[in-house]
């Protein structure tokens, strides 16, 4: 009897090995290599309320990449402000997570590790309230988080000094949201005298000077007035209503209207957007720049004026794509000397927006109803 008992326990512990195998793929015999050689899917950016869900379509993003995909795995991370189960990630407090993914191919016999995007979510009470022109004046830690709580008119103030500016390391990288759609008013820059300049000469004009890394959402802002086309120094001034400069951001579901001029890069929205997403945000007024920059300025030529972003730049070799603009409106007017577009001055590659759409006039040398300029990515 005992030694059938064993047998029996042998026979049962080879066939849950056998199934192991079958449904979780042994390393050994299934997936002999790791790669993230993954190309033609686009990268997702992310943000959610703390409790909320979002459901990734993996077989969706990968449609055009080629691989035959049996099973996939989500990971963030972080594990302690997001949950995981199978496609679906909820967040459960504050934070920024970059989203991988495993996709196993046995016909290849590879595990492809690649990137999904980027993550931002919220919970209110880790926010600190912002009411007045004195708490929005005095925001100097610039990893803070910040909620807006009430409208606030800054026209007592004459040149408003940004929020973070130049260099990287003075940069805003934190959060400020606005869920329940306060207004800021009256955002008034005079002069690129009046407000800070980095260690190359430059200045970065806008709510938010230079932003790195950071989340804003919602941000409503009514009648700025921004006019840093008096610059003349090295390099150039770039002013946007929102952000003069941001890297690595997202911008969501923020309005601007008023009018914005600078020398270089400038926008309704943001003046340049590297490596960042600007989602479902509009501009209503004029967006000027002066490009005809002085002989001392470090540019490479990538200027020009856009109703919602003067400069996107995405400029990469590889066939992984990220959306610099997606869904977003402008209406009024943009004028440049070069570039000029009713969406974007200069773009690296229009395949970086979808979604968009202008109303109004862009007169520049090379002028588009989107796009001024356009410059397709070599892969």
């Amino acid at each position: 009897m005992k030694k059938r008992s064993l047998s029996v326990c042998l026979v049962l512990f080879f066939i849950f090995v056998a199934m192991s195998t079958s449904l979780f793929g042994c390393s050994n015999n299934r997936y002999t290599s790791i790669s993230n050689d993954v190309k033609n899917y686009y990268t997702q950016t992310i943000s959610l309320k703390s409790n909320d869900k979002y459901t990734f379509n993996v077989n969706e993003i990968f449609k055009d990449s080629g691989l035959k995909i049996e099973k996939y795995k989500i990971e963030t991370e972080d594990d302690k402000n997001y949950t995981v189960s199978g496609d679906t990630i909820t967040a459960v407090g504050t934070g920024v997570s970059s989203i991988s993914v495993s996709l196993y191919c046995p016909s290849e016999r590879t595990r492809y590790v690649c990137s999904l995007g980027t993550l931002y979510s919220y919970d209110e009470k880790d926010f600190t309230p912002i009411s007045t022109v004195s708490e929005l004046q005095g925001i100097t830690d610039l990893n803070g988080k910040y909620i807006l709580t009430a409208d606030i008119d800054l026209s007592s103030i004459k040149n408003w000094e940004p929020i973070g500016n130049l260099p990287h390391g003075n940069a805003f990288t934190g959060m400020f949201i606005n869920p329940y759609g306060y207004k800021i008013k009256n955002l008034t820059i005079t002069s690129s005298k009046e407000i800070f300049h980095g260690p190359y000469g430059g200045c970065c004009a806008g709510l938010f000077g230079s932003i790195t890394g950071a989340f804003l959402y919602g941000i409503h802002l009514e009648n700025v007035q921004i006019d840093v086309s008096d610059f003349d120094g090295v390099s150039y001034s770039e002013a946007g209503g929102i952000a003069g400069l941001t890297s690595a951001s997202y911008i969501k579901d923020c309005i601007v209207t008023g009018d914005v001029k600078a020398v270089g890069r400038t926008g309704g929205i943001a003046g340049s957007v590297n490596w960042g997403c600007i989602e479902n945000c509009s501009f209503s007024g004029n967006v000027t720049a002066n490009e005809e920059l002085s002989e001392y300025a470090l540019s490479d030529g990538a200027t020009g004026a856009g109703g919602i972003a003067g400069y996107i730049g995405i400029p990469c070799p590889f066939q992984v794509y990220q959306y610099g603009l997606i869904g977003c409106t402008a209406k009024g007017k943009v004028t440049a000397a070069k570039n000029a577009g009713g969406i974007a001055g200069y773009i690296w590659g229009s395949k970086y927006a979808k979604n968009c759409t202008f109303d109004g006039d862009a007169t520049a040398n090379f002028a588009d109803i989107l796009f001024g300029k356009i410059q397709e990515n070599i892969h």
